[in-house]
């Protein structure tokens, strides 16, 4: 009884404040989206069923708070397993939406790359402890190359399904993860240099859109790109670009969020919310129906809760005496500032469409639940950490 309110006092109720504000908005901003919509793409029930993940999803980040962490480092290779033998099965289920990506589980179904994004972070987090606590720890690339290996694959297959979003959200774990890991100089040399040519890759193809477009069906020629991926660049390239087929959502997604202006149009009064003129609204442009019906200044608010939810969890990483958890809390802060900026940065016509969600608000049982095991992870790791400052 008394290590329980040990714990009580211990949880960081600001976190859970954060968590709190954005389950408020992921449920009005699916209400909105869906209210007195049908057809066959529209989920049915959708705000109720939203309430029940959110309901489940804290059931879930509760068990995982109470749980050690710790324990995680004895199975992480069969996480990891596991996750990857899912992504394989997903691929002999029927398509939908054009992808394999579900599971069907009744009248729910589940998506192995939410699962494989958390396993992820926690394989690399093992292995990168292990070799922190190694004799002789090796920070070349004699040990970068596992971590490679172990990104890869469920990489490979996430685009085979194909879901570029999720793997690319693969790809900022590793890479955030590893420029932790590295604590070298030359890394973060490295990682500056990255930053500027992507900065002047962008900006040439901005300036050069020509140029870019005959670059870009070269790449769709000799298949390093899908035809789909193609079309959401060149969209975001022109803003003109096929405004009735490929570059319709981005282009009502503006619409919508300048809409909203400095208060909003109203709950449940956004003329192109209420007017279904964003196609599946409620998942990838679920920050257009915020933006249009609460304006500026509550997408603001949305954005403040997200900033609180990254601070606590940064400050969990930096406070952890072990670095198994300061690698998996600076995994899952990777996963969710990396979706966070794409998705609000996609909606407000600053980065392509990439079919990225938006943690915690967007509509989906599978990424809500498997968020909130994640955040559970990251409490589980901030209860910890003042007993581990006592252990040799």
């Amino acid at each position: 009884m008394e290590g329980l309110r040990k714990n009580v006092k211990r949880i960081d109720y600001l976190l859970l404040f954060a968590l709190l504000g954005l389950a408020v908005f992921g449920c009005l901003a699916i209400l909105a989206s869906t209210y007195g919509k049908s057809g066959t793409n529209v989920p049915a029930n959708a705000f109720a069923k939203q309430v029940m993940f959110e309901v489940l999803g804290t059931g879930a980040m509760a068990l995982t708070a109470s749980m050690d962490y710790r324990s995680l480092r004895k199975v992480y290779k069969w996480m990891y397993a596991v996750s990857v033998f899912l992504l394989v099965v997903v691929m002999f289920m029927p398509s939908r939406f054009g992808a394999h990506a579900w599971i069907p589980l009744g009248p729910l179904s589940f998506q192995p790359s939410e699962l494989a994004k958390l396993a992820l972070i926690v394989a690399i987090a093992g292995y990168m402890a292990d070799v922190d606590e190694s004799e002789f720890p090796d920070y070349g690339w004699k040990t970068a190359l596992p971590v490679i290996g172990m990104f890869l694959v469920p990489f490979a297959l996430t685009l085979k399904e194909p879901a570029l979003g999720q793997a690319l959200v693969m790809f900022a774990i590793t890479f955030f993860m590893y420029m932790v890991f590295a604590k070298r100089s030359y890394f973060l040399l490295m990682f500056g240099l990255f930053v500027l040519v992507i900065a002047g890759l962008t900006a040439v193809a901005l300036a050069y859109s020509e140029q870019a477009v005959v670059v870009i069906q070269w790449m769709v020629k000799h298949h390093l790109l899908q035809g789909f991926q193609a079309q959401r660049i060149l969209t975001w390239l022109d803003p003109n670009y096929s405004l009735t087929q490929y570059g319709y959502n981005v282009h009502q997604a503006q619409i919508a969020v300048g809409s909203g202006q400095v208060f909003g149009e109203g709950f449940l009064n956004g003329i192109e919310t209420r007017g279904n003129w964003i196609p599946n609204q409620w998942t990838d442009f679920i920050f257009t129906a915020v933006a249009e019906e609460f304006g500026f200044v509550g997408s603001s608010l949305l954005i403040l809760f997200f900033l609180l939810l990254f601070d606590r969890l940064v400050r969990i990483a930096a406070g952890s005496q072990d670095t198994f958890g300061t690698y998996i809390v600076v995994g899952i802060v990777a996963m969710f500032a990396f979706q966070v900026f794409e998705n609000i940065g996609m909606n407000m016509y600053l980065s392509p469409s990439t079919g990225i969600t938006l943690p915690f608000i967007s509509y989906g049982g599978s990424s809500l639940i498997i968020n909130y095991v994640a955040v559970g992870l990251a409490l589980s790791v901030s209860l910890r950490r003042k007993a581990l400052r006592f252990t040799g």
